[in-house]
């Protein structure tokens, strides 16, 4: 699991960027096709033929049924009744709702997470940055968001941030909705690829949240060591990378 030292409560990141390898040929394939369309592989409202995806993915018809059928409870593929199965399409609409919705949804986990973090949150949140720093040195000026490894760092990066809040329900909402969001700014890449946000801009946020939490904490010594009476109304800056 990716958080080990947190409950067993607290929902974990999409399989998709877990970091055990798959058990099955089933979730094998689930992750490949997500890959794909996520990064754009497989294009927006594409027909996905079945005699076409067991030459692409070695699979039989049962196992890309198990993978397809997750894949639209993801909303990344549509079921066409008899008509089989969908890339879900897209839409400038679609984007800036999505981008909305994970915005609020993740300021007010972010502001959670500040509240009830403990020095495990805080240390994850390091040892996710580090990840991620290490990958853009080994890349060099290539940025690391346009590989996989570096789009899965990333989401881990911004889970950490976020992971100790204690609304299982947002967690499970935003982890949805960054996928979603991932799969446009993915999209996206060959136009702004020298736009995308750079692992150095993911230190100052983690540095900003640091300095979020050691005011908290210097509130919490200024009250007596008692609780804070009131969620912050407003986490560090947090961008919609």
């Amino acid at each position: 699991m990716l958080h080990p030292s947190l409950s067993t409560s607290t929902p974990v990141l999409s399989s998709a960027v877990a970091e055990d390898p798959p058990r099955t040929l089933a979730e094998s394939v689930y992750r490949q096709l997500r890959q794909d369309i996520l990064n754009g592989h497989l294009k927006p409202g594409g027909k996905l033929r079945f005699a076409a995806l067991r030459t692409s993915y070695e699979a039989s018809m049962s196992t890309l049924r198990e993978a397809l059928s997750r894949l639209t409870a993801d909303r990344l593929v549509i079921a066409e009744g008899q008509r089989g199965f969908r890339v879900a399409p897209i839409s400038l609409n679609e984007m800036w709702d999505i981008s909305r919705l994970r915005a609020e949804m993740e300021s007010l986990a972010l502001a959670e997470a500040i509240d009830a973090g403990d020095d495990a949150w805080e240390a994850n949140i390091l040892a996710a940055l580090h990840r991620l720093l290490k990958l853009d040195d080994r890349r060099g000026g290539t940025p690391s968001m346009l590989t996989e490894q570096g789009a899965i760092l990333h989401k881990q990066f911004h889970w950490a941030l976020i992971c100790a809040s204690p609304s299982v329900w947002r967690l499970r909402v935003i982890d949805v909705l960054y996928d979603q969001s991932e799969r446009y700014r993915r999209l996206q890449t060959s136009y702004l690829s020298g736009m995308l946000n750079s692992a150095e801009e993911h230190r100052e946020i983690a540095m900003a949240l640091r300095h979020a939490e050691l005011s908290r904490r210097a509130s919490r010594n200024r009250d007596g060591g008692g609780r804070a009476q009131q969620v912050p109304s407003r986490g560090p800056p947090y961008p919609s990378s």
